[in-house]
């Protein structure tokens, strides 16, 4: 029997893993004769390009941020300081308002299975409509640990950013759908089904499933259908190949990618650079650097010697699997929590910028190589030496090598069709 499914990306000030998850359970879906469509939030053109419906949320969709200056580093702590400050989900009516959307959408399409990745109003309208949820999900955001983006901080989340607190208002507008308390805000992102896109040996998910069934189904990450026309591909050479890819532009400034140009400029490397949504000119270039847009990753990633990356949980994972080693220059916490988690205990690569919280709930960084920093980015000389480093030692390409069979494996085990409709199964079985 086909599902008619229904995908709910998070968008408040996302990047494109959020949507590029969604998207790629959605084409197995589609190809095994679902019925699927998404509601406008997240980054749609990504959607509409993928040749799937996208459905008006009116009155406000969640959409990416603008292109302004963003703060050099964003220190949320767990998922409810995300969904308090990103979404400012402190205030009860713009719950409502958005849970109010969200059911209209879902009493239009009618699903019988609502897939949801961060979004949780979407998941509370959905259970409170009877429909089984699937989340997509980083291990992160399920976790029962304090701090759980940001596990080495030695404060309260609200230290670090001091908005209003939202989980008084997801337990009053839980209780208010009939659904119960809400004790922790990670427990309205467990689904009767949760798929983590990782290896419980890189990311465990600390204590038993809230609810439902919890899998790991390796990297889940999109490649975009169509590359834009005159996109430049990697170049032939036989020099050492550098990829860079910093993020969509959300959260990351020009400088950062400039200082990044700066550190490759005159370097034997042939560089390659998928500068995201943004960054669309003003860039000093140098000869040994090629400039592209928005390329997807398996491309440059086969093509590449080593990644450095800002840290996305999409961008690393995908780096690992494909058995490449990592340099990892994060602009939040939860990336420099990949960099920690991922590429540094896996020694599959470097950090080059680390946090330190202090009682007072200010922030301190250290480069890896020049040590304390008061910069807005990693300088230019440890981007350099980052690289250097790990292209210089073979022993990171072969434990990124071993990790990457494992991802394969897992991925290439996982039915992602099967475990979505079994959440519908399951729902059927609660019910009876």
């Amino acid at each position: 029997m086909s599902e008619r499914v229904l995908f709910f990306p998070w968008g408040w000030g996302g990047g494109a893993a959020y949507t590029g998850r969604c998207l790629v359970l959605a084409q197995a879906l589609a190809e095994a004769g679902d019925s699927v469509a998404f509601a406008d939030c997240g980054i749609s053109a990504m959607v509409r390009e993928a040749g799937f419906p996208v459905l008006d949320s009116a009155p406000e969709a969640p959409r990416p941020p603008d292109r302004h200056p963003m703060p050099p580093y964003l220190p949320f702590a767990d998922v409810e300081r995300v969904f308090a400050v990103a979404a400012t989900y402190h205030r009860i009516e713009r719950v409502r308002q958005r849970v109010a959307a969200d059911t209209r959408l879902i009493e239009a399409y009618r699903p019988t299975v609502v897939v949801i990745d961060m979004c949780p109003t979407a998941a509370l309208a959905a259970r409170a409509a009877g429909i089984p949820v699937v989340s997509l999900a980083d291990a992160d955001f399920i976790t029962p640990r304090p701090n759980g983006w940001m596990p080495w901080s030695t404060v309260a989340p609200r230290d670090l950013l001091p908005h209003p607190p939202s989980l008084p208002v997801w337990d009053r507008m839980s209780r208010e759908l009939g659904l119960g308390p809400v004790a922790r805000a990670e427990h309205l992102l467990w689904g009767d089904v949760t798929l983590v896109s990782s290896l419980p040996e890189l990311e465990p998910v600390e204590g038993p499933p809230h609810r439902g069934d919890l899998h790991y189904v390796g990297p889940m990450y999109w490649n975009p259908v169509v590359v834009a026309a005159g996109t430049p591909t990697p170049p032939e050479t036989g020099r050492p190949k550098v990829y860079v890819t910093i993020g969509s532009g959300g959260t990351v400034g020009r400088q950062a990618l400039q200082n990044v140009l700066d550190a490759c400029a005159g370097q034997p490397w042939s560089v390659y650079v998928s500068s995201g949504f943004a960054f669309e000119g003003d860039l000093t270039v140098p000869d040994n650097v090629v400039v592209a847009g928005f390329t997807g990753l398996d491309t440059p990633l086969t093509w590449a010697d080593v990644v450095l990356s800002h840290g996305g949980s999409a961008t690393v994972l995908a780096t690992l699997e494909h058995g490449k080693p990592s340099v990892v220059m994060p602009f939040m916490s939860e990336q420099e929590m990949n960099g920690r988690q991922l590429v540094e205990a896996t020694g599959s690569g470097v950090l080059l910028r680390t946090s330190a919280t202090t009682a007072h709930g200010r922030l301190s960084f250290s480069d890896r190589y020049s040590g304390p920093s008061d910069q807005p980015c990693v300088r230019v000389g440890d981007v350099r030496q980052g690289i250097a480093e790990v292209l210089g030692d073979a022993r990171f390409t072969e434990r990124a090598a071993r990790w990457g069979a494992r991802l394969r494996e897992r991925r290439g085990s996982a039915d992602l069709v099967a475990l979505a409709h079994s959440a519908v199964a399951r729902a059927a079985g609660v019910s009876r």
